[in-house]
């Protein structure tokens, strides 16, 4: 029984550890509207101007994932999610500023 306990203690986590590395191998899956939404709730831009800052850098960062590190992206996917909130124009921002890039879109 303890044996089974210890392998578990183990397994657990590089479980997780395998979910977040395979996370950085694609990009996320983040809820524009609802970004949005919430972002226009607190007076921050209107809302098709904030889709369309989102979509375009969710073009951009589609279009240059592979050649940001799997670090960078893990670190930057976290990042542009804290809080709650998951921007696509942060993501992007944060990946240019680790890598020195420039993104000539909209911003938020």
């Amino acid at each position: 029984m303890r044996t089974f306990i210890f392998a578990l203690t183990i397994i657990v986590p590089v479980s997780g550890l395998m979910d977040q590395v395979r996370a950085a191998d694609r990009v996320p899956n983040f809820d524009i509207a609802k970004n949005c939404t919430d972002e226009v709730a607190g007076g921050a831009s209107t809302a098709q101007a904030c889709k369309n800052d989102e979509t375009t850098a969710k073009d951009e960062v589609v279009k240059r994932w592979s050649q940001f590190s799997a670090a960078n992206r893990k670190s930057c996917v976290g990042e542009s999610s804290i809080g709650g909130e998951q921007s696509y124009v942060e993501l992007l921002s944060c990946l240019e500023m680790a890598t020195g890039g420039h993104f000539s879109g909209g911003e938020k």
